[in-house]
């Protein structure tokens, strides 16, 4: 409250000082308003009247109207109860309003100090001088808010961020005819980004990419579970952001009068900044940020990258890989070619064994139906020591001895990025290989990939696509039709369903799976991709019966617990779905895991494991759990809970081989390949003695060895994947924006939406 009242204050007083300096300098003698002096003839008390200048005005009420935001967001709790902090930002703020509401006096004086005989009688360079400032001062405003140590950056990257945001400016600042208004927006624009860069770490311990522009709609629509305070570094980011909108504004002062402007000048002004944009433009595009600048994103500490690099580098760095790189060397008929060698290994080593074979027999004749369930979030965080806290994860998971297989799960996605490892179970395709920050369903053409809802359609499964929210989500109504779903359930599917924090809980998707299968006899694969455990994790939403007090370090911690709550709930629904399966009159197989661990383990990993092997440390993160499991005795298994790490692109064809389904050629190469590579994950892949490799890494093993093998085979599937993913010549980024493009059957259940 006490930085809400002192922002209240001071919006007042940004209007007071304003509205009284106007009526004191609007009274100043002509020679202390920045009149020319040396008229013998003027009376002494003449006095210059000033014009008014609606953009100062403008750009006051702009100034004030932020201080007012501050302190009713302050009033509302949202803003840390930092004095100091709220302090110096609307001293900061007032002093700008004030000089705003000033301009015409201001500029005057400014005029003054560049005309012929003032001090610096050079008013293009007091612009460009004034704009090079607005440039260090809006540079230090994006970075503050989410980058709290500027001195951890590194020089030269540092040095480039503030090249571009001052280039930028410059050329926004002759374009508009050395005006500085749209320079002095860039400016605030920029600490915004910063701020919400700020945010986007707070809930998902990952930066902005270039990936998440594709996705803004799925962003807002996850956005209402999350707190959004301001910090003290977002205070100090804006006071930055305001000085350098202040300084675009001075740099103007110094434009032409009327009378003194040529056309020859606008046409020269016009140029420069085109320019400016020109170059920019051209630099960002041309120069090859990874190769030639050194700058690239490592894929197991992103945030490093950003802070160490900036953002606006590591942005434009990351932004060049959208294009997925073709892997060296390629051509359509070297990939073709790997690929029949890779099918070929597998029809000699592994189609022919007793177990695939009992399993391929009993498949053919039962069909059973096959539930893919990818829980929100769902991880077990004991393999953080326990949380030091005596936490032992998710019980009844771990207890589960009759599955067909299960174990670790390698993800390419931590703290959020759901659909990443849904595209990969759904179509066996690694993220490893396209780059950071890219989300495949928003960005790529996938209308001819194949995947596992066209390959059980071709079974004459009927398929069914279900998640407790927006259709519009990742882009999901259009990429599921595109896969050949039958049907979509959405939000609209679960009106009338429970719900836990106001999301769906898992039991009430299980609940309509179970609706399904009884209402078609006939062989089924559903996927269900949950809600219930989404972050945030401070709402304090949670029913007192179901919360749970584990003290971390001995601390309560509120945002773990609401977690590790979640996940209780989530394996005890779990449990009673297998209940029911159980009992069930028909086969089912189920495959279930979770799509990352939540946003905040990162911090144990890096106090409670040091002094390790980097891949190992890094890859903590980056994994979940997942089991097979069936309600029947599954041919060629002993179902005895077999632990097989495995990474999530494997993760399908392990289940259609293990309960004897048909295997495209495509399937059959990446369970040959798991011999050599037994997972891989856009952080790093791991041989077949189990030691992990971190991307990009320099491999130099003894030829023979299973590091090396590992890294030949990480290279022949990313050259079969490229021509898996793109080799199809339709074109390499999607045809189908993110909208809502669901059609409704009247012929289907009500609420039910027909994709096909």
């Amino acid at each position: 409250m006490v930085v809400a009242i002192i922002s209240f204050i001071a919006a007042v007083a940004s209007i007071a000082l304003g509205v009284f300096a106007n009526r004191r300098f609007a009274a100043l003698p002509a020679e202390e308003a920045g009149a020319p002096a040396g008229n013998a003839d003027a009376p002494a008390n003449r006095t210059k009247a000033l014009p008014f200048r609606t953009s100062g005005i403008v750009w006051g009420v702009v100034f004030t109207a932020l201080q007012v935001f501050i302190g009713v967001w302050a009033a509302l709790g949202l803003v840390q109860n930092d004095v100091l902090s709220s302090l110096i930002m609307n001293l900061v703020i007032t002093a700008c309003a004030v000089a705003c509401f000033t301009r015409p006096h201001l500029t005057a004086r400014l005029r003054a100090l560049t005309a012929e005989g003032g001090r610096f009688p050079h008013p293009l360079a007091a612009s460009i001088i004034a704009l090079v400032l607005a440039g260090v001062f809006a540079t230090f405003g994006l970075e503050i808010p989410s980058n709290h140590d500027i001195t951890w950056m590194y020089p030269l990257c540092l040095l480039l961020e503030f090249a571009l945001i001052t280039v930028a400016m410059a050329g926004l600042f002759f374009i508009s005819q050395r005006r500085g208004g749209a320079s002095a927006f860039l400016a605030l624009a920029l600490c915004m980004l910063g701020i919400a860069e700020y945010f986007v770490i707070l809930f998902k311990s990952m930066p902005i990419q270039p990936g998440d522009l594709f996705a803004l709609s799925t962003a807002a629509a996850v956005s209402a579970g999350y707190t959004y305070t301001l910090s003290a570094y977002c205070l100090y980011g804006i006071a930055l952001a305001a000085v350098a909108a202040l300084l675009c504004l001075a740099a103007g002062a110094w434009r032409p009068e009327r009378a003194q402007r040529s056309r020859r000048g606008l046409v020269i002004n016009l140029i420069v900044g085109v320019l400016c944009l020109a170059g920019i433009t051209a630099h960002v595009t041309l120069i090859d940020y990874y190769n030639t600048l050194g700058i690239q994103i490592y894929t197991w500490r992103p945030l490093e990258s950003y802070y160490r690099q900036g953002y606006l580098p590591s942005f434009i760095s990351s932004a060049q890989t959208i294009i997925p790189p073709k892997p060296k060397n390629y051509s359509t008929g070297t990939a073709e070619k790997l690929l029949d060698e890779y099918v070929a290994t597998y029809d000699e080593q592994d189609a022919a064994n007793e177990a695939r074979t009992q399993a391929t027999a009993q498949f053919d004749e039962e069909k059973p139906t096959v539930i893919a369930i990818m829980n929100e979030t769902f991880s077990d965080l004991s393999i953080y020591q326990n949380l030091h806290a005596g936490y032992e994860g998710p019980t009844f998971f771990k207890s589960i001895s009759d599955a067909v297989a299960r174990g670790t799960l390698y993800v390419s996605a931590y703290g959020g990025g759901t659909c990443n490892t849904e595209f990969e179970f759904l179509t066996g395709n690694s993220m490893a290989y396209l780059g950071n920050g890219v989300y495949p369903y928003s960005t790529y053409n996938l209308t001819q990939t194949k995947n596992l809802a066209q390959q059980f359609s071709d079974l004459g499964y009927a398929t069914t696509a279900m998640h407790p929210n927006h259709g519009t989500n990742w882009n999901r109504e259009n990429v599921y039709r595109d896969f050949g779903f039958d049907n979509f359930l959405t939000i609209n599917d679960f009106a009338d369903a429970d719900r836990l924090r106001g999301m769906v809980t898992d039991e009430a998707t299980y609940d309509k799976i179970l609706d399904l299968l009884n209402e078609n006899s006939d062989p089924q694969f559903i996927f269900d991709v949950t809600m219930q455990n989404h972050s945030g994790y401070e709402t304090g939403l949670l029913p007192y019966d179901k919360q749970v007090n584990y003290l971390v370090d001995g601390v309560s911690d509120p945002e773990v617990n609401e977690y590790l709550a979640l996940i209780q709930e989530s394996d005890r629904a779990l449990e009673e779905f297998l209940s029911k399966l159980e009992k069930l009159d028909r086969k089912v197989v189920l495959v279930f895991f979770g799509d990352h661990q939540p946003f905040f383990p990162d911090t144990y990993n890096d106090a409670w494991f040091t002094n390790e092997d980097e891949a190992v440390h890094a890859e903590r993160l980056w994994q979940t759990d997942y089991v097979i499991w069936a309600n029947y005795d599954v041919a060629g298994s002993s179902q005895t809970s077999e632990q097989v790490d495995t990474s999530t692109n494997y993760l399908g064809s392990m289940l259609l081989e293990l309960i004897g389904a048909p295997l495209t050629d495509y399937q059959k190469a990446q369970i040959a390949a798991r011999t050599e590579m037994p997972a891989i994950n856009t952080t790093g892949y791991c041989d077949a003695d189990g030691t992990w490799f971190l991307t990009g890494e320099k491999i130099d093993a003894p030829e023979g060895s299973a590091a090396e093998r590992a890294a030949t085979t990480r290279y022949d599937l990313s050259m079969i994947q490229y021509f898996e993913l793109f080799g199809h010549g339709g074109g390499i980024f999607t045809k189908h924006q993110q909208d809502a493009a669901n059609e409704t059957d009247p012929n289907l259940a009500p609420g039910t939406t027909k994709i096909k």
